[in-house]
C-alpha cells in the first residue's frame, strides 16, 4: 500500500482527490495540507511514500519547496500537481527532485497512474506535458502580455503598489502577476527575476 500525503492549497481538489485515492486499493492518503508549512512539519512524523504537491502554494513556491523536501526526504516520492504546463516549470520540477508531473485538468486516473509509477522509482509525465515537449524545439518561457508589463515595469524599478497605479489595476492582482513570474522564471528575489528574464531574452 503507497501512502500518499496531498498538500495544495485548493480544498475542492484534496476532497476531490481523497476518496478516488482510498478507492484505489493500491493507495491511501495518510495526510494532506494547504499550506506548505503545515506540509513540511507533518512529513517529519507521517513519513508518506509520496507527495502529490501543487506548485503554486499561497505561501511560496512548490518548486523551490520541492528541492527543499528533496533533500530532507531523499526517499519520498514526488509528484507536481499543477495547473501549469510551461516548460520551464516541468524542467524546474524534475531538477528539483521530482519523479512526477500531472496537470489537473487531465484525469484523476493520471494522477494514479502517477502515483503508481513513482512508488516503484520511474518517471511520470502527464501525457498533456510529453504532447507539449514533443512540439517544444526551444527551452522558451512565454509570458502573456500583461505579465510581460508587470515585468518591464519591475525591471524600471517600480514597487508592486506603483505598478498596480500606473496599470490601474488591483495591488492584489499585481501581486497574481508577480507569483506567476517568479514561477516561470525560477526566481526567488526581484534580482533573480530580472536577470532570468535578461538570460531568456524577455529583457534587454
Amino acid at each position: 500500500m503507497v501512502n500518499v500525503h496531498i498538500t495544495d492549497d485548493q480544498v475542492m481538489m484534496v476532497e476531490l482527490l481523497i476518496p478516488v485515492i482510498n478507492a484505489s486499493e493500491m493507495a491511501r492518503i495518510s495526510g494532506y495540507s494547504y499550506k506548505l508549512a503545515e506540509c513540511r512539519r507533518m512529513l517529519v512524523t507521517e513519513r508518506p511514500d509520496v507527495l502529490l504537491l501543487d506548485i503554486n502554494m499561497t505561501d511560496g513556491s512548490g518548486i523551490i519547496f520541492c528541492e527543499e523536501v528533496h533533500k530532507l526526504h531523499p526517499q519520498l516520492k514526488i509528484i507536481a500537481l499543477t495547473e501549469h504546463s510551461e516548460y520551464s516549470c516541468v524542467k524546474n520540477m524534475f531538477r528539483n527532485g521530482a519523479l512526477g508531473y500531472v496537470v489537473k485538468s487531465e484525469a484523476v486516473r493520471e494522477i494514479l497512474e502517477a502515483i503508481f509509477a513513482v512508488a516503484q522509482g520511474k518517471e511520470y509525465i502527464s501525457p498533456e506535458i510529453e504532447r507539449m515537449i514533443s512540439k517544444t524545439t526551444k527551452e522558451a518561457i512565454t509570458l502573456t502580455a500583461r505579465e510581460m508589463q508587470v515585468l518591464q515595469l519591475v525591471a524600471k524599478g517600480m514597487s508592486y503598489p506603483q505598478i498596480a497605479e500606473q496599470m490601474i489595476i488591483a495591488p492584489t492582482t499585481v501581486n497574481s502577476y508577480q507569483k506567476r513570474l517568479h514561477l516561470k522564471l525560477d526566481a526567488k528575489t526581484r534580482f533573480e527575476l530580472i536577470e532570468n528574464a535578461k538570460k531568456e531574452g524577455l529583457l534587454s
